[in-house]
């Protein structure tokens, strides 16, 4: 009888002094410590979504021509080598250019020798008016007797004669002054198309496209390359006009890149200020993000949503959503007691990067617990 009693007290006791795995759960949950973000249920229109396709730009891209004619000595690349700023893309024959250069130099010479020497003779005119006549540099002697007499007879004035030799000799120096300026400005026009000659990148890019090969004839005005700066690409989209009021610049846009097959965040960057008569849209342009794997010309689309399109759907954080018996549920605070519900709710579509649509079982306006962790329960104080 006693062995039969005592198995009988031993489950008593134990029931006695053990808590119940409720209470431990209560127990647990009440004295873990973590501050909670209660966020407001928001929404968003979605049932107007518009998914638009566009094209990859490059941020610049400029056609690269030519400044003077020649032969084509090199092309230092193809399409798609990239190269830096003021590397050398093609190089036109120069000798023609080297002789011009070469005479340019012989006339500025010729034309310094014509402005010393227009330069004396001016100079003079001025110290020594007299001379020049029939003794050479020496003052004529007899002109202090033969000057009164010409006044006397009205043959002519010895002043005005000294004058108008004095600027004619001005004259001869201005107008070799101007030969040399000539000379000079000739020589920069020479050594300029020396430059052009070799064409180079304009700016950090690649060559999208080459129209020349080495040993063709090129004419001034002729496009050698179309160059473009890959670092900076942008995506070109025409958008309805009705959709236009709904942008808004510097705002971030989801923009699926067909080519790598991944969704980035975009600013818009352009809202052209005409629409296009013809297709009724807008030409907007938005910047990618900075080492994204894509290429100009490729596709891409643009996720828009239209203002006030009409009737809203809740949206929540991914972080508020808590999976468990493999069904997606959420944390609600009971505005009554401020207490926690679990209640499951069914997902719509992905907005954004880090939230996602809630098709039933969320209001909007109702709190959530927007950080939940594996503790939290129902009915806990918040």
């Amino acid at each position: 009888m006693s062995h039969s009693i005592t198995p009988l007290v031993a489950s008593i006791l134990l029931t006695i002094s053990l808590p119940s795995q409720a209470q431990i759960m209560n127990q647990n949950a009440n004295s873990f410590e973590s501050v909670y973000n209660i966020q407001t249920v928001s929404g968003m229109s979605l049932d107007k979504r518009a998914l638009l396709g566009g094209v990859i730009v490059s941020s610049s891209q400029v056609n690269l021509s030519a400044q003077v004619s020649g032969d084509v000595l090199s092309v230092n690349g193809r399409e798609g080598d990239m190269f830096k700023k003021d590397s050398i893309l093609v190089t036109l024959e120069q000798e023609s250019i080297q002789a011009q250069r070469d005479s340019a130099y012989a006339e500025i010479a010729s034309a310094n020798e014509s402005l010393r020497n227009a330069g004396v003779q001016y100079s003079q005119s001025i110290i020594s008016p007299n001379s020049g006549g029939m003794l050479g540099s020496v003052p004529g002697m007899f002109s202090m007797f033969t000057d009164p007499m010409l006044k006397m007879s009205g043959q002519g004035n010895p002043e005005f004669d000294k004058f108008a030799n004095r600027t004619s000799r001005y004259t001869a120096y201005q107008q070799a002054k101007n030969k040399l300026t000539q000379a000079e400005s000739n020589l920069k026009q020479i050594e300029s198309r020396l430059e052009d000659a070799n064409v180079s990148a304009p700016f950090d890019g690649v060559i999208v496209e080459k129209s020349i090969n080495k040993g063709d004839v090129v004419q001034t005005g002729q496009v050698l390359f179309k160059f473009a700066n890959i670092k900076e690409l942008q995506v070109e989209v025409n958008i309805p006009s009705r959709l236009v009021r709904s942008l808004k610049l510097n705002a971030d846009y989801r923009i699926k890149l067909d080519i790598a097959n991944i969704v980035v965040e975009a600013k818009l960057a352009q809202i052209f200020p005409i629409a296009d008569n013809a297709k009724h849209s807008v030409k907007v342009k938005f910047d990618l993000p900075k080492n994204v794997p894509v290429l100009p010309g490729a596709y891409a689309e643009v996720e828009i949503f239209e203002t006030d399109s009409g009737v809203l759907t809740p949206v929540v954080p991914e972080v508020a959503i808590m999976w468990r018996s493999s069904l997606p549920s959420v944390f609600v605070i009971n505005p009554l007691t401020n207490k926690t519900e679990l209640r499951f709710v069914r997902l719509g579509e992905q907005v954004g990067e880090n939230k996602k649509s809630v098709l039933s079982g969320l209001k909007i306006g109702e709190k959530i617990v927007a950080n939940p962790n594996i503790l939290m329960i129902s009915g806990m104080s918040i």
